[in-house]
């Protein structure tokens, strides 16, 4: 197994969330890590190895790289992944890829072009409970999905830029993104929206521009239909994504991306329950790291990345008219 040489551009607490499982997995060797503050990429670097930078275009130039991890705040998302491609350097980049269909539209066509790996961080995709609920539903056991629900909720405020649809992009955007890519994942392409969203929690804060309620309307491209809420006013200390899918001949239930209750409706109910834990940043290191190496396709190439974008975007910019009478 060849060692792999990995550069990073963003040091901030994200990367971690990708170092730490890099180094388990090992032959992996840190070449460089690139932040606008200084100091905190020789923070990695000490921790880590390699060079630091504060211009990652003069990183792709120095440094010989096989693959770039980008982890930066949506708004700092500009020509990264399209001089990475044309390095021949593959990318892994965090969710959401960008603010706009129009960067993301070119970043998917930079990427295809050079041929280069690609993968978005929907790390929730490779929990065990969502791999065998996708595989039960691709196959035609189920008789096809007639509705799906999903849920983010959490109690969190985020920071300056989280709060600036300008920055963050919202609630929808930058958050309930992984609930939305599940839904597409296991239910196929939404072609519909329509959404109602709020600031019903968070009034005392002035400085927040953003949804912190939401309920959505959807509708797939199979004829399904479905439905997702959302709130950062839930449970104190609780992060939920679960969903629900319903099929002519079984409910799956995902309380978890690592669990799924799957109850049968035929021949009299009776459930099955599938739980097997997992890291699911180490299972999508192995996956992106693999597929480099044995010159395979990934889960979320940037192209799912850019579809998951789009229908965040129609959802946001349906819900927003509501929002923003409210605050005029």
């Amino acid at each position: 197994m060849r060692e792999l040489s990995v550069g990073f551009i963003g040091a901030g607490g994200i990367a971690r969330a990708h170092t730490k499982p890099l180094k388990e997995l090992g032959n992996v060797r840190f070449a460089a890590f690139c932040d606008i503050v200084e100091e905190k990429a020789k923070s990695y670097c000490k921790e880590y190895g390699g060079q630091a930078y504060t211009s990652y275009a003069e990183m792709y130039e120095k440094e010989k790289m096989d693959a770039v991890y980008i982890c930066l705040p949506p708004f700092a998302h500009t020509n990264e992944v399209e001089l990475a491609a044309e390095k021949g350097i593959h990318v892994f980049i965090q969710k959401p890829i960008a603010l706009d269909m129009k960067l993301a539209n070119r970043m998917v066509r930079s990427v295809e072009k050079a041929g280069v790996k690609s993968q978005v961080g929907y790390q929730l995709r490779f929990g065990n409970g969502v791999q065998r609920a996708r595989a039960l539903l691709e196959g035609e056991k189920l008789g096809g999905v007639t509705m799906a629900l999903g849920r983010y909720v959490c109690n969190f405020l985020g920071g300056a830029w989280w709060r600036k649809i300008s920055l963050g992009g919202g609630q929808i955007v930058e958050q309930s993104t992984h609930a939305v890519d599940l839904l597409r994942y296991l239910c196929g392409d939404i072609v519909r929206v329509h959404a109602e969203m709020d600031r019903r929690y968070w009034t005392q804060v002035e400085d927040l521009e953003i949804e912190d309620v939401s309920s959505t309307a959807l509708r797939f491209a199979s004829g399904a239909v479905g439905s997702m809420v959302a709130t950062t006013g839930g449970y104190l200390g609780r992060w939920i994504v679960d969903l629900s899918v319903f099929t002519k001949k079984a409910v799956l239930d995902l309380q978890d991306p690592n669990s799924l209750r799957i109850t049968w409706n035929e021949n009299g109910s009776r459930e099955e329950y599938h739980s097997q834990a997992a890291d699911l940043n180490k299972v999508e290191a192995k996956h992106f790291t693999e597929a480099i190496r044995k010159d395979k396709d990934t889960i979320t190439p940037i192209s799912e990345g850019a579809k998951t974008l789009a229908v965040t975007l129609a959802i946001r910019e349906s819900g927003l008219r509501r929002i923003t009478r409210q605050v005029a």
